[in-house]
């Protein structure tokens, strides 16, 4: 009989994948090992043969597919009725104020009750009690030629070696623009909540005055208002290039910048122990970074650029850093608010940038971020070149 060559997810499998194991196992009477060898986890790799023998044993085992119930355990059950109604309290309280999660409301929990409980078990009772998280995001959609270019791209990154992929990109850059909050107290209120983009709710609650606040051009921004900056990231953390006035760069300074070492600069500060070149940045297709003038400054500097595939955010490991350092900042925006403070200015707001991004933490998860192009590129070549969440 022909053998079988599944994909298994690593953390479990679906129930077709599960009697593909449960037939090489039982029918064949072949060892883990050689099951493993057969299958494929959802990065396409060799799953561990302990992998393949939990699926195996979750398929034959009598209580498979029952449902969990405290009392069947020997176990007193820890979410009481009473501790159901602490927690959709605190979760009306903090939503108002803040973006909260289940493992948010799980921090609270034990801080105050002194109660460890899972973060499933949490979401559980919410929806029990008629909350939903809802979400907002969504994918974009590609055409043929953009897949097969995204998918292209995402192959060649998927082949390279740790070693290799290290060797070839010592830089992940892009531009980014951060809005400054606004004075009015209404407005900076919807400002500070426009990234919030799920909430706990009944269905019945979407009009709720006490869940308002979303700005719905939250990109019309005046200049006044706005810390453009050019930046990126490598397995060293993240470093600034430069900031600029205005929204777009110019390609003039751009190679002034080029031309005065800033860039090469940020590469030595994030590829420590490399001093020399050649150096290769992983950015898009701006029209000034790929300039005469910026060129000729690149040659000079030992520079050379990679090209992204078109509309591919998801395949830049910085832009997620983008969205850490957003997150981060508009918390610290939305505390100012509650905490009445005044809002910064525009000195004041790079300020607090520039400490963030210096911090230790900053750091680390920009170094996490540098790292995940390869699982990325994984996922895409998986998807045949789709969208994936970066």
């Amino acid at each position: 009989m022909a053998l079988y060559s599944e994909v298994v997810h690593p953390r479990g499998v679906s129930l077709s994948n599960q009697r593909r194991v449960y037939m090489l196992r039982k029918i064949h009477q072949m060892s883990w090992e050689k099951i493993s060898a057969r299958v494929r986890n959802m990065q396409g790799h060799i799953p561990c043969w302990k992998v393949c023998r939990d699926a195996y044993d979750r398929l034959v085992s009598k209580r498979s597919g029952a449902t969990y119930n405290y009392k069947n355990c020997g176990r007193k059950r820890i979410i009481t009725n009473r501790l159901r109604q602490w927690l959709v309290r605190r979760m009306l309280t903090l939503r108002k104020k803040s973006l909260c999660t289940s493992t948010m409301l799980q921090r609270h929990l034990a801080k105050e009750k002194l109660l460890v409980v899972e973060a499933s078990s949490i979401r559980k009772v919410l929806r029990s009690e008629g909350y939903k998280w809802l979400p907002r995001a969504k994918k974009p959609k590609y055409t043929k030629k953009e897949k097969e270019a995204r998918f292209a791209f995402a192959e060649e990154v998927v082949a390279m070696s740790p070693a290799q992929l290290r060797k070839q990109l010592n830089f992940s850059m892009d531009g980014v623009v951060f809005p400054v909050p606004p004075k009015d107290l209404v407005a900076r209120e919807n400002f500070c909540r426009t990234e919030e983009t799920h909430v706990w709710r009944k269905p019945s609650e979407g009009s709720l005055p006490e869940l308002d606040g979303h700005e719905r051009y939250k990109n019309q921004v005046p200049l006044e208002r706005v810390v453009p900056l050019w930046g990126g990231i490598a397995e060293g953390g993240f470093a600034v290039v430069l900031f600029h006035d205005e929204r777009k760069i110019k390609a003039e300074d751009w190679a002034h910048a080029v031309k005065e070492k800033t860039l090469l600069r940020a590469l030595k500060a994030v590829n420590p122990g490399k001093i020399r070149g050649p150096w290769k940045i992983l950015c898009d297709n701006e029209t000034f970074l790929r300039a005469r003038v910026c060129n000729a400054a690149y040659a000079r500097c030992d520079i050379s650029l990679w090209k992204l595939p078109p509309r591919s955010p998801d395949l830049n490991p910085v832009e997620r850093f983008w969205g850490w350092i957003r997150k981060r900042m508009r918390a610290m925006d939305l505390d100012d608010l509650i905490a009445k403070r005044p809002p910064l200015n525009k000195r004041g707001f790079k300020f607090r940038l520039l400490r963030l991004v210096r911090t230790q933490k900053a750091k680390r998860v920009a170094a996490s971020f540098a790292r995940s192009l390869k699982s990325t590129a994984s996922r895409v070549v998986l998807s045949g070149g789709a969208a994936v969440r970066g």
